[in-house]
């Protein structure tokens, strides 16, 4: 800045001076060169040629003043005009040098860089390379065990089937072995209770046949018992035992009398030997009174002996008791004689049903 202010300062006493003195074209170019020189490169890079180019354009602007025609005054120009340009080449050429060192640094780091970002891409695709290698492998060996699973599920599966298919067989074969054991034993158990039914048969007809002779036996005894009791007799529709009214009930009555009682317990205890057989009990009326009053009390009398053996023991399952009214008189109705048969209980033994061989 002060080398400018100078040169300013310069120019001015020049064109100050050169209102008088027209200054030579050596000294015209020295300042020229000079200014060019200091506001290039120079004044920060050359200092000390810009400086010694200052000196000489000053020996030659004095010169001037002193004598503006001289000889001297051109030479002292020319050599101010050399050394500004010198000092302005100069100032270039560091320009140049530093433009190119900054340059060159400027290479070399991006050299560097791309040394560096080329070693970290290669890293990175080594890294990647690696990386996308592993996983081949991994999926490599994902697909051989796989591959060796699905084998060994199908060897497996193959094991399982054969596995049931033995399984079956061997089921099969014990099934066959099981029925044919089972059919064995069937037929020995067969035989066995044939023979043991042909036993039992033979103990059954065995003991049927005594059971028959103990039941006829008692059978033929109860009814000589009854017989002597009261009138037996055998009809169509089985053994027929006749008590007279007249021993049971009062006239017109349907409650037993004391000696009906005496009778009816010598009748009961006679029947306990047959008391498998179905009894029948059947009241009977003359014909005084009106028939319907007739075929009740006949109703109240054989309800009132059948009550009487129930009582007694005998199964009231095995026993029922009918009214028969008037219709059925064994005597004639015109005679107390008569009428006092027809006034009469009978007890039906039915006959036992015939057993089939």
């Amino acid at each position: 800045m002060k080398t400018l202010q100078l040169v300013t300062l310069v120019t001015l006493a020049a064109a100050f001076t050169g209102c008088a003195t027209v200054a030579p074209p050596e000294l015209v170019n020295a300042r020229s060169a000079y200014q060019q020189a200091s506001e290039g490169p120079a004044q920060q890079l050359a200092p000390a040629e810009l400086h010694k180019a200052h000196e000489a354009l000053t020996m030659a602007e004095q010169s001037f003043k002193k004598d503006a025609d001289s000889y001297k005054t051109k030479d002292l120009a020319y050599v101010a005009q050399r050394k500004s340009e010198q000092a302005g080449a100069l100032g270039s050429i560091k320009a140049d040098k530093a433009n190119k060192d900054s340059a060159n640094a400027d290479y070399q780091a991006k050299q560097a860089e791309l040394v560096e970002q080329g070693k970290q891409d290669l890293s990175d695709s080594q890294n990647r390379t690696a990386a996308a290698h592993a996983e081949l492998v991994r999926q490599a060996e994902i697909k051989a065990a796989q591959e060796k699973a699905d084998a060994d599920s199908r060897m497996q599966q193959a094991a399982i089937a054969q596995g049931e298919k033995d399984l079956r067989d061997a089921e099969n074969q014990a099934a066959a072995t099981q029925a044919e054991l089972v059919k064995q034993a069937e037929l020995q158990t067969a035989k066995d209770k044939a023979a043991a039914d042909s036993q039992l048969q033979q103990a059954a007809i065995a003991q049927g046949q005594k059971d028959l002779k103990d039941s006829e036996l008692r059978t033929a005894t109860a009814l000589a018992e009854l017989a002597t009791i009261a009138s037996l007799k055998e009809e169509e529709r089985g053994l027929v035992l006749t008590l007279s009214g007249s021993i049971l009930f009062r006239s017109s009555e349907s409650t037993l009398m004391a000696p009906a009682r005496v009778k009816l317990d010598q009748v009961a205890k006679a029947l306990q030997a047959i008391r498998t057989r179905n009894l029948i009990v059947e009241g009977h009326t003359d014909s005084m009174g009106t028939r319907n009053y007739n075929q009740g009390l006949s109703q109240r009398r054989a309800n009132a002996v059948r009550d009487y053996l129930v009582q007694s023991g005998y199964p009231a399952d095995h026993i029922q008791s009918r009214g028969r009214g008037e219709d059925n008189p064994i005597g004639v109705n015109a005679t107390p004689e008569g009428r006092a048969n027809n006034r009469r209980v009978e007890i039906v033994i039915e006959r036992e049903p015939v057993t089939k061989k």
